[in-house]
């Protein structure tokens, strides 16, 4: 049996910058309870940013965590207003 090393295994794939914005604003819009608001979402690096307002803030801090779920996010930014 032979050694595998670094060179030889298979590249991992990381979103940064728009991709991964682009990866959470689909969460976002696919989510039934988020997907009324379109909320925007910017990308830099590793980070997100999210913007725009919900009607609580109990849809504000989910989607904070929709957000955190996707793969490659380091930090989400949540600058959702919520309106009550």
């Amino acid at each position: 049996m032979g050694t595998v090393s670094a060179a030889d295994a298979p590249a991992i794939s990381v979103l940064t910058g728009d991709a991964l914005a682009a990866a959470v604003k689909g969460n976002l819009d696919n989510d039934l309870t988020l997907q009324k608001f379109n909320l925007k979402v910017k990308g830099k690096e590793a980070d997100v940013t999210i913007e725009g307002s919900v009607d609580e803030g109990e849809q504000m801090a989910h989607a904070g965590n929709v957000a955190e779920q996707v793969k490659g996010v380091r930090y989400v930014f949540n600058n959702i207003v919520p309106k009550n």
